[in-house]
Order: structure tokens, then sequence, then C-alpha cells
């Protein structure tokens, strides 16, 4: 039996997700998927509760590690609100879908979630601050773009992409077209 890495375990959970939805995430599919026993399972996480803690602390900490490797802060509102959108392409859509719907049938994963919006609320809010000046407006338009974001991956969800580098485009042009002279 080859031995894995929590790591390997979480990239396999997100990509279940992704194709099958939370309902496809089970002890026996991750344990086939990557070809080990469930003893390797319990052995890394203690049980199913262990786990789930486990990914949603990793799926909640990577935009964190993302935006610190690209040195986030550091560069100005006008480069860090391209990183944030650079980094909201790349995010795991089909996958945070089903965290999303999994959030509606768990409190856990609700929790986890929350910690998430608020979080990319809170980092969005400071590019887009940065670059308008308006606190309210600030916040108009990060609650705007949270929707499209939280939109497009229920979209996607349901089979209909809805072109998500066309709507950062478009989001993009809004921001800048309101941005403190």
């Amino acid at each position: 039996m080859p031995s894995v890495t929590k790591q390997q375990y979480f990239d396999t959970a997100l990509a279940v997700l992704a194709a099958d939805g939370f309902a496809g995430l089970t002890v026996g599919r991750l344990c086939r998927d990557l070809g080990v026993t469930s003893g390797s399972f319990y052995h890394h996480f203690g049980g199913w509760p262990g786990f789930v803690d486990s990914l949603l602390e990793f799926w909640a900490q990577r935009q964190v590690r993302i935006l610190a490797a690209g040195h986030f802060g550091s560069a100005g509102p006008v480069a860090d609100f391209a990183a944030l959108m650079e980094l909201t392409l790349g995010l795991p859509h089909e996958a945070e879908a089903a965290i999303r719907a999994w959030s509606m049938n768990d409190e856990t994963v609700r929790a986890a979630q929350k910690r998430v919006d608020d979080a990319r609320v809170r980092t969005v809010g400071r590019a887009v601050r940065g670059l308008i000046g308006d606190r309210a407006l600030a916040r108009t338009l990060t609650s705007l773009g949270l929707a499209m974001l939280v939109g497009h991956q229920q979209l996607l969800a349901e089979g209909t992409d809805s072109d998500l580098a066309a709507l950062l485009a478009e989001y993009t042009r809004l921001v800048h077209s309101r941005r403190a002279q």
C-alpha cells in the first residue's frame, strides 16, 4: 500500500466534491481513489469529524497561503485588487459550490463557509476601499463581488458556465471607474 499525505487526502476530497458533491465524499471513496486502506485515513484523522475539520481548515487557509506567497498588501491597492481577481479565477469553484451545498446540511461546514466568506469580504473590501476611498460604496461593491462569485459557483454547480473571467473583467472596470481621483 502506498503512503499518502494529508495534502493528498485534501486534494482528493476537493476533486470528489467537484465531481460528485458532498454526498459523494466518503471515507471509502477517498481511500479507493488514493489506493489506501481505511486504516490510513483513521491514522491521519482519527475519524470523519477530524477529517472534516482538517479539510475545512485546509480549504479556508488556501486563500491566506496564496496571498502571503504573493506578498499581498505590499504593492498598493491596484496590484492588490488585481491579485485578488487572479486568485478568484483560480479557486476550485466546483468544489466550493459543493461546500456551499454541504454547509446547508452541516453546522461545522456552515461555520467554516462563513469564516471564508467573512475573510474574503474583509480582504476584498480593504482592496476596494484602497482604490475608491468611500467606505459605504466599497462595502456595496465588495458585496456585489461576493454575490457574483457565489452566483457563478452556483450556476457552475447547475452545469451553466457564467464565464467568470468576463464577469471579473466587468467587475474590475466597475471598481476602477469609481476610483478616487
